[in-house]
């Protein structure tokens, strides 16, 4: 056997290994992490078409509610994700579990995306597995792709729409221009942060293929927008009213435009707010516990990478090392700026950039002994350790069962048919999205209803907080309204208050 196809079936077992590391912990992440609000509310559109035919949001209030018509039609997010859930419903029934399935789903395609990109761009297998490694370890990678969430996806869709071209560019121009815009499309109808893909994109077809475009080349770019386009045109005509309501809110809701308003203050904040709620530096969420902190250590690794290229001159002179860097600096600053709310599950359209410049500066110190390789083994090793270990510490806490479960089940117990219980979306799961259960974020402050039962947890305290800025009237709502209530039943992550 020839050391050419020995040390190709070591890269097929490292990638297969690195692939088995991702499925573990994210499918172990999906069963034992508890639901968030936003899950709730994706699942509930996505349940009732399984079920009944129809894209409407029932766990929300409707009542009084500027999300008009939103029980019928779901227009204040992208569609795709939603029918992806549905599907997953129909074949393994409506749970948190089933719902979660889908961004595992997705994160393999991402896996496979940011491998074919890095190995297109390096011609370097070594960079390319290495690379593969560190993206299925990377925390932010694992915990957004055992969410219900559509971050995942769009960004899988985005990443793919980059493989393709760089993979079928030189073959076929106009295959991969049409390929790879409908899977920026793609990502778009699933998530409006596309709109990173989509500047990637065009800068790789500029930069790369500029002498080579002509006249069928733009069509055939244009063509998957028009086509997009006119499906998501003939869902929003349903109900266009409706669709302005929901999609105008959900677009100014919480100080979304923010960054757009201000370019600098968006940049800014990527540093003082969203990497440092994301890596340790701010609150845990409820039921979680440990040193959070360290993952701050893994903002180190990002750094390392990014420095280690720019100031390495064989490697930024590398073309294709600077199109990553490029890439990476079109999508940070074009995140910075519309994302004005700093979602930290935003972060997975950036971080495997980071993991491939990292890999490639590893690769390089790694031949030239720039630094002991002992040295490097025992960075790269504790980096993946870190956060497959601060994975792991949150699989053992399991919040799911020793916190949400329970809570539901005193719900299951002591509320009656008829006595409505008011909580985040995230509640509904367990209870099956019940009739008397719904998500009032208001807590009747415009409806005036007084729930038999209140459910409490960090998601809504920190809608009650954000609400101070933007809605002071229900800042000074909910603790009236509370002192109407006492503690029922109370674990690490969640109160239920009943009336008096």
């Amino acid at each position: 056997m020839t050391k050419s196809v020995l040390k190709s079936r070591l890269h097929f077992i490292l990638a297969l290994c690195a692939v088995l590391l991702f499925l573990v912990m994210t499918v172990a992440s999906s069963y034992t992490n508890r639901p968030q609000i936003d899950e709730g509310m994706f699942a509930s559109p996505a349940l009732n078409l399984a079920a009944s035919g129809f894209l409407g949001t029932t766990v929300l209030e409707t009542e009084k509610s500027p999300l008009t018509r939103i029980e019928q039609r779901t227009y204040w997010v992208m569609p795709l994700f939603l029918l992806n859930v549905a599907a997953s419903f129909n074949a393994f029934g409506m749970s948190l579990l089933a719902m979660r399935l889908v961004s595992v789903f997705w994160g393999l395609v991402l896996l496979a995306a940011i491998y074919f990109i890095v190995l297109k761009l390096s011609n370097n297998r070594n960079v390319a597995v290495l690379c593969l490694f560190l993206t299925a370890g990377n925390y932010t990678i694992l915990d957004t792709a055992s969410l219900g969430r559509m971050d995942i996806m769009s960004a899988a869709l985005g990443f793919s729409a980059l493989a393709v071209y760089l993979c079928w560019r030189e073959r076929d121009l106009l295959s991969a221009v049409l390929f790879g815009q409908c899977l920026v499309v793609l990502s778009g109808l699933t998530h409006p942060n596309a709109v990173l893909a989509f500047f990637g994109l065009l800068f790789l077809t500029v930069y790369l293929d500029f002498r080579r475009l002509g006249l069928k080349h733009v069509a055939a770019a244009l063509f998957p927008y028009l086509v997009g386009g006119a499906a998501f045109g003939w869902w929003i005509v349903q109900d266009l009213e409706a669709f302005r309501a929901q999609f105008i809110d959900n677009a100014l809701m919480g100080g979304r435009m923010k960054g757009a308003s201000s370019p600098l203050s968006g940049i800014i904040r990527e540093f003082t707010e969203k990497y440092p709620h994301a890596y340790g530096l701010a609150a845990n969420s409820g039921g979680h516990s440990g040193p959070i902190y360290l993952k701050s250590l893994i903002i180190v690794g990002y750094v390392v990478g990014i420095l280690g290229v720019v100031f390495t001159k064989s490697l930024r002179q590398n073309r294709n090392y600077f199109i990553l860097l490029v890439l990476t600096a079109i999508y940070f600053v074009v995140m910075a700026v519309i994302d004005g709310q700093k979602q930290t599950p935003y972060l997975v359209h950036i971080v495997p950039f980071y993991c491939a410049l990292l890999a490639i500066w590893l690769e390089w110190a790694w031949q030239r002994r720039f630094v002991p390789r002992w040295l490097l083994i025992s960075g790269v090793a504790s980096l993946l350790v870190l956060q497959i270990g601060g994975l792991s510490l949150r699989i053992e806490q399991n919040t799911y069962g020793n916190f949400y479960l329970p809570m539901a089940q005193f719900l299951k117990e002591n509320a009656a048919e008829d006595e409505l219980i008011m909580g985040g979306a995230d509640v509904a799961f367990d209870l099956g999205f019940p009739a008397n259960h719904v998500a009032d974020g208001r807590f009747g402050y415009y409806t005036g209803k007084r729930p038999k039962f209140i459910v409490y947890d960090s998601g809504v305290e920190n809608s009650w907080l954000d609400s101070k800025e933007h809605y002071p009237q229900l800042y000074e709502h909910l603790p009236r309204l509370l002192q109407e209530y006492e503690v029922a039943y109370e674990n690490a992550a969640y109160k239920v208050y009943q009336r008096k």
